[in-house]
């Protein structure tokens, strides 16, 4: 059986090292002292519907019919997981739609569910291969520099 068994408890594990997964790939102090008080406000189920999920969605695991460009497979399911499947969509977030709130907002409506960018974010900063000072080198950065921002910024439709 793939894991988690227990959602909660691997969040709660994932919490533990989110500060200190970050702060060794760089994160500057000021998103730091940050992750602590955000990951508090955003609330996540501990035991959600379980999903099948890919974990690493990026374009290069997309198969693509180009006569229409419709989505006719996914591959690569290697560190596959079972769990909430919010957070599949962190990847998508940050690989395939790249921040950008229109291509967001279309993959939402062809999904037929929109997640709320609090819980991607939250999502992003738990996740076992997560880097936010890549992302934040690669992704628009809101001027205010602050996850809320950044939540919107990245994983918004509007």
């Amino acid at each position: 059986m793939l894991g988690p068994g227990d959602w909660g408890a691997f969040l709660d594990r994932r919490r533990e090292r989110a500060v200190e997964q970050q702060r060794t790939r760089g994160l500057p102090a000021a998103w730091l002292e940050q992750i602590p008080e955000y990951l508090d406000s955003v609330p996540l189920p501990r035991a959600p519907r379980r999903s099948l999920l890919h974990t690493e969605v990026m374009r290069r695991h997309v198969l693509v019919d180009p006569d229409g460009w419709r989505l006719t497979g996914l591959f690569d399911f290697e560190p596959a997981m079972v769990g909430d499947r919010a957070y599949d969509f962190v990847a998508v977030g940050l690989f395939v739609t790249r921040g950008e709130p229109a291509l967001s907002a279309r993959l939402a409506t062809a999904y037929g569910r929109a997640f709320a960018p609090d819980e991607l974010l939250a999502y992003t900063l738990l996740h076992v291969y997560s880097d936010l000072p890549r992302y934040l080198r690669e992704l628009r950065v809101p001027a205010e520099g602050t996850l809320p921002a950044l939540a919107e910024a990245w994983f918004g439709t509007a």
